[in-house]
């Protein structure tokens, strides 16, 4: 039950949130009064790379003028003094009203300014740590607000309004401060309508504007004869230099693409450069609704399909597809100077992310002629917004916090960056416009030609990525079609014609935008709202009643049978006084800690609940559009296939391993520390080392095996596999152990369907007769990781590579306490090896086999963290848990996931159940010899 939604987590953080608080005010012994601050993200002032002393300088800067006031040089060279932050707008206030602001001393104040530091999830980014802190109660100060979030997090309360008539905020900005801090095309983001129906400003940008730009390796491109790109260049100029870039056994790669449920990321700049929105707004309705079904929308996916999926034939006759490389995190290829091409987003105030000498810096390409024959360009314009916590208890934090979000911004910290970053010797890096600004006109020389025309151009043509109501839903359901149009094309389904092309990729966004306006706007009719609250209701009515019995059973489980003549104990308190005593804290700790968040949660099931602000009860809504979630009933196939997988992967290997290392005759030491090596590797080198085992081409270790064994090689193996397996099934059938026996032979089957398919790719490749076929080997690498019949076994296989040597340490401590009488009786019976391991080390294991397997088997329902940094849930690896993560942390729909939690966890409590009967009707027995 630990997927309810993280809320033993919730319990925790609010426990914590006294000891790890946000802003207060202290008054210290010496007198003086210091406002803490904690911010979102502050510079590491133990760094000394240029960027990151000239930020320290503007916080260090800000804490001065705050506390003290500063100096400013006027034009005509006199030196003029202006008093504090604090004195010029603060200090009468306080003063006035100590009931509201508190009895400090206001003649002597500072700041502080604090990094927060809080939880992030993996996967997930920036956008898990602001929730999963106030969620806690231990928000900082100041938010970070992603654009696509932004509107939730309004709605939800999390944000303060920055322009209130009483605060003074907004207002206290004059028109030339907000013209050089806020971008145009960031004040409808900025400003919108939220709870109560009211238009507020809620956040200011933090860091300037970002620009989406295309940057290149310029050495790639010299290597492969491609002239660099200018900011005039087309889609047709893109593909082709994406092919000649493109050489997969150098592993290298045209372009690099994210992977995943948001991979739509980088398909919505080809949607607007086609002339496409992804959604627009309805006025009349107050809605956002999805529109990427356009014409343009088809020309886009189609040419996002061609990049990623075109069949080719390299020099060496093997068939390569599309000239993209797709990756679930980071740019690990990219740093490693593998990626011609990678979108990313510019700061408008420092370039100091780039190297002139090896990258350079295009604006995005343009689009296909549209009807009129005019070419569109559009990148997106996005901005690290910040705003303050509506969760600031203390007002004096809150002013502070709004000081520190007005200066950041500002000209005169501009000023600061830019004087140290021209000091440092790195003014090339600084954007041209804030060197003329500022009078280092003569720097404007050193910076990288055509750097400001290309930022500019990403500024003028972009466009805010979706930012209204529900907007963090469309990337996920325009992922959708776009993974069903490279499927098609990789199966060479795709209609020749481009008319027929188009009109299949408008068919396939024709779906996605239906799924996602339901989403998003989500209207039923009445009859079908009263079906989908009957059929909750009954369901909810079998889940209690089945609750019921299950507990009940439990406890007669593990209730004593009463033994007639002897004496009774039922809790027998008095007499293990002791004992209870000893167990308590354990208990308490449960209690605390599982059980009773788990019960305070579960109320979230019922409601539309909300972080901040009051939830609203749904009842049995929740329950009742789950029934209705085809995607939620396809996570739960997903994560039958993969509990399948875990449990035949990791549960049965390490006892054979033990086995064998129990019996190896010569260097046990060895083998057992060879085998334990990758536990003692993290998790993350784990992830690494693997992704790049899977690689597509044959530039990843495992094609590069594979590429090398002849189709009879894969034949032979699958074969062994299957010999072994009926080898067992058959000695389990004559012992009458028809169910496992079968198991063990379906298994053997669907192993040797695995090789032969592998083995059949060789036979397709091949031109010779079937005799010489067999001999040869596969002529092109498989994609691993996009391929859906391989993606689950590729997500499994890193478990069992790393946990294989720690899982057999316990089953080779347990065969240790096997008499050696019992395996001597089975000699003399004529027991083979095999049978030895069936009908003796089994049998006396059992009672661990069982811990082990319901451990193993509750586990798989819950471990999603190879899942979402493999593939994070793209082709067909979104189980049940990853689905209820993002469901409630993604999409903050906390009630819904809540929902989903208690339905997987009511399909996994029989079985658990089933398993515990067996567990107690077993007799344990210590082990070793009695004098």
């Amino acid at each position: 039950m630990k997927t309810l939604v993280g809320l033993r987590f919730i319990l925790p953080l609010l426990v914590l949130a006294g000891l790890a608080r946000a802003g207060y005010v202290e008054d210290r012994p010496d007198g003086s009064t210091v406002v803490h601050v904690k911010c979102w993200q502050l510079p590491d002032p133990t760094r000394t790379d240029t960027k990151t002393r000239a930020d320290v300088a503007v916080v260090k800067e800000f804490v001065r003028r705050y506390a003290e006031g500063w100096d400013e040089t006027l034009p005509d060279g006199t030196v003029t003094h202006h008093p504090s932050i604090f004195e010029q707008r603060y200090r009468a206030k306080y003063q006035a009203d100590p009931a509201k602001y508190g009895a400090h001393n206001w003649d002597h104040v500072g700041v502080e300014l604090k990094q927060f530091s809080g939880i992030t999830i993996e996967g997930m980014g920036m956008d898990s740590r602001p929730l999963m802190a106030i969620a806690g109660g231990v928000a900082p100060d100041i938010l970070y607000v992603n654009f696509r979030q932004s509107d939730t997090y309004i709605q939800e309360g999390f944000l303060y309004p920055l322009d209130k008539p009483e605060d003074n905020y907004l207002s206290s900005m004059s028109e030339e401060e907000r013209q050089f801090a806020i971008h145009p095309k960031i004040w409808p983001v900025i400003q919108r309508r939220g709870p109560g129906d009211v238009e507020h400003v809620w956040a200011l940008p933090f860091g300037g504007v970002l620009g989406k730009v295309i940057l290149y390796r310029k050495d790639l491109l010299d290597a492969a004869g491609v002239t660099y790109p200018t900011n005039s260049w087309t889609w047709e100029d893109f593909l082709a230099d994406c092919k000649k870039l493109t050489d997969p056994k150098k592993g290298t790669y045209g372009v690099r693409f994210g992977k995943g449920n948001s991979e739509s990321w980088y398909w919505v700049t080809f949607l607007w450069s086609a002339g496409g929105e992804a959604m627009v707004y309805d006025q009349e309705k107050d809605q956002w609704r999805a529109s990427f079904d356009s014409r343009a929308g088809a020309v886009a996916l189609d040419y996002y399909t061609q990049l990623c999926t075109e069949h080719w034939v390299d020099e060496t006759g093997r068939d390569r597809y599309g000239y993209a490389y797709k990756e679930a995190e980071g740019g690990q290829k990219w740093d490693l100077g593998q990626i011609g091409f990678y979108p990313d987003y510019i700061d408008e105030k420092l370039f100091s992310t780039i190297n002139p000498d090896i990258t350079g810096m295009v604006a995005v390409p343009q689009g296909y002629p549209d009807e009129n024959g005019v070419r569109h360009r559009g990148g997106e314009l996005n901005s690290r917004m910040q705003g303050l916590f509506a969760g600031i208890k203390d007002p004096v934090v809150r002013d502070a916090a709004w000081e520190f979000l007005r200066f950041h911004e500002s000209k005169d910290a501009t000023r600061i960056r830019t004087e140290i970053m021209v000091e440092g010797g790195l003014g090339r890096f600084v954007n041209p416009q804030y060197l003329r600004l500022f009078g280092y006109e003569d720097m404007i020389r050193l910076a990288p030609p055509g750097w400001e025309e290309t930022f500019q151009i990403a500024i003028d043509t972009g466009k805010p990525e979706p930012y209204g109501r529900n907007c963090q839903l469309v990337y996920h359901v325009m992922t959708k079609p776009m993974n069903e149009a490279e499927e098609l094309a990789k199966a060479d389904k795709l209609p020749k014609g481009e008319k027929e092309r188009l009109a299949l990729m408008h068919r396939l966004l024709e779906k996605g935008v239906a799924e996602a306006n339901e989403k998003m706007i989500g209207i039923l009719t009445p009859s079908q709202l009263l079906l989908r609250r009957s059929v909750a209701t009954a369901l909810l009515l079998v889940i209690v009643v089945a609750f019921f019995f299950v507990f009940r059973k439990i406890i007669r489980i593990f209730t004593p049978p009463k033994i007639e003549g002897a004496e009774q104990v039922s809790w027998g308190f008095h007499r293990y006084k002791w004992a209870y005593l000893l167990i308590l804290p354990a208990v308490l700790s449960i209690f605390f800690w599982s059980y009773l968040p788990l019960s305070i949660g579960s109320l979230m099931a019922f409601q539309n609940y909300r972080i901040m602000g009051g939830s609203e009860w749904v009842w049995v809504d929740n329950f009742a559009n789950l029934l209705w979630d085809l995607e939620w009933w396809m996570a739960i196939w997903n994560s039958l296939r993969y509990s399948l997988l875990v449990v035949g992967l990791t549960f049965l290997p390490p006892v054979i391993l033990a086995v064998l290392l129990q019996e190896v005759p010569r260097g046990k030491i060895l083998f057992r520390t060879l085998f334990y090596l990758p536990a003692v590797i993290s998790g993350l080198v784990v992830i690494y080392l693997w992704r790049s085992f899977y690689e597509k081409s044959e530039f990843g270790v495992l094609n590069a095996i594979m590429l090398k064994v002849p189709a009879i090689g894969f034949i032979a193996i699958g074969l062994f596999l299957f010999l072994i397996l009926f080898f067992f099934a058959k000695r389990l059938w004559l012992h009458d152990s028809y169910v496992v026996g079968g198991i063990c032979f379906l298994v053997g089957l669907a192993l040797f369907g695995f090789f032969f398919t592998f083995a059949q790719r060789a036979f397709q490749s091949s031109h010779d007769p079937f005799w010489m076929a067999l001999f040869q080997p596969m002529k092109n690498p498989y994609e691993w990781l996009d391929d859906p019949k391989t993606a689950m076994v590729c997500c499994v296989l890193p478990m069992v590579w790393a946990g294989m040597g720690p899982g057999c340490l316990i089953y080779l401590a347990a065969l240790k306490g096997i008499a050696p009488d019992f395996y001597e009786a089975a000699d003399i019976d004529g027991a083979t090896f095999i049978d030895k391991i069936l009908f003796v080390v089994i049998p006396i294991l059992k009672p661990l086999l069982i811990i082990q397997f319901v451990g193993v088997f509750i586990a798989s329902w819950q471990n999603t963290a190879y899942i979402l940094a493999m593939t994070s849930g793209a082709h067909g690896t979104e189980v049940a848990g990853l689905h209820i993560f993002y469901k409630a942390y993604l999409y903050l729909k906390f009630g819904p996931a809540t929902a989903m939690a208690w339905v997987l966890g009511f399909m996994l409590i029989g079985f658990t159940v089933d398993r515990l009967r067996i567990l107690s009707r077993l007799e344990f027995k210590t082990t070793g010899n009695k004098e």
